[in-house]
């Protein structure tokens, strides 16, 4: 070989191996790792709702002052998903990951019918909105929970009903009711937080006042009893998750763990205090993360203690 023709060839061959190489750092550089903690810019959002994006890495954080919602990536840089207008007070959102959607329910405060929205995840369009006062007289919707299949179920603090939705045929109708579902507050602080057991054959439902859980059979409801509880009394449950075969309910001072049995019938609480002003959790790639939204403040109109956050729960704490 020539020495002209080998200078070049081992150019070429010195060439194609940085750009392998800068190709396989790019390729193969790690994700941003989830923070343990998210500060939240804005001093009035109250974020009640907390969901999280596995495709994207994002969180969803709602809002009950303004009625916005933002979106948080696992760097902490917040965007705007859904600008705030103060037509609405925005509590409980669940991300459908594979079909693109973020589900959010929406409480009207000119008085008018409260409302579940979906939205397009890629493109933040409001791409189906159901009206609840068409399913039953002074209808609400606190949290909502979806199924393998797509379908909403949602709560309802002031009626004792569950309701369900198909964004596909955007159709919706009562679920379940029963009389221990009622609020007996007067002030909408009957069903809460709502998630499906880790076998997928229950809706576990939340009371607030008295604090109770309820199983609801799935796929038709035929079976409704309340969940028989051992081991710490319960806080007064707001949001719920289910991580690991756990249920992992939220009150305001509490994170609380119910280790189920079997069919969910039962389980046993186990209490761990955390910081006041909590209201709901999401699961974010096998971690518990919880919101702290200052509602009880806010519902009591006392100042609010800032920032709002998102944050990691130790769930090893819960086995000390």
């Amino acid at each position: 070989m020539h020495i002209h023709t080998l200078i070049i060839a081992c150019l070429v061959a010195l060439t194609t191996a940085c750009s392998n190489s800068n190709n396989s750092d790019s390729s193969d550089a790690p994700a941003v790792p989830l923070a343990e903690r998210y500060e939240l810019s804005s001093p009035d959002s109250v974020p009640e709702g907390v969901a999280f994006d596995p495709v994207e890495r994002m969180f969803y954080a709602t809002s009950l002052q303004g009625g916005g919602i933002t979106r948080i990536d696992a760097a902490g840089q917040e965007s705007v998903f859904h600008p705030a207008d103060n037509r609405a007070q925005v509590g409980g959102t669940k991300v459908d990951a594979q079909r693109r959607l973020l589900w959010a329910c929406a409480q009207q405060v000119d008085g008018g019918d409260s409302r579940v929205w979906v939205f397009d995840l890629d493109t933040a369009e409001l791409t189906t909105e159901f009206f609840l006062g068409a399913i039953a007289a002074d209808a609400s919707c606190n949290d909502l929970v979806l199924d393998s299949e797509g379908v909403a179920y949602v709560t309802d603090p002031a009626n004792p009903n569950v309701y369900r939705l198909d964004a596909t045929t955007g159709t919706g109708a009562i679920f379940a009711t029963d009389p221990r579902f009622a609020d007996i507050t007067g002030v909408d602080l009957g069903l809460n937080g709502i998630a499906i057991s880790p076998d997928d054959n229950a809706l576990i439902v939340a009371k607030f006042a008295p604090a109770t859980l309820f199983r609801v059979s799935l796929p038709d409801a035929e079976s409704i009893a309340p969940v028989t509880l051992t081991g710490d009394t319960l806080p007064a449950p707001d949001g719920l998750a289910v991580l690991a075969g756990d249920l992992y309910t939220v009150s305001d001072k509490n994170v609380s763990r119910v280790r189920p049995n079997a069919d969910f019938s039962a389980g046993e609480v186990v209490n761990v205090p955390q910081i006041s002003g909590l209201s709901t959790a999401t699961v974010a790639e096998s971690e518990l993360y919880v919101i702290k939204s200052e509602v009880v403040n806010f519902v009591l109109m006392l100042p609010l203690d800032l920032p709002f956050e998102i944050f990691r729960v130790d769930t090893g704490a819960f086995e000390q």
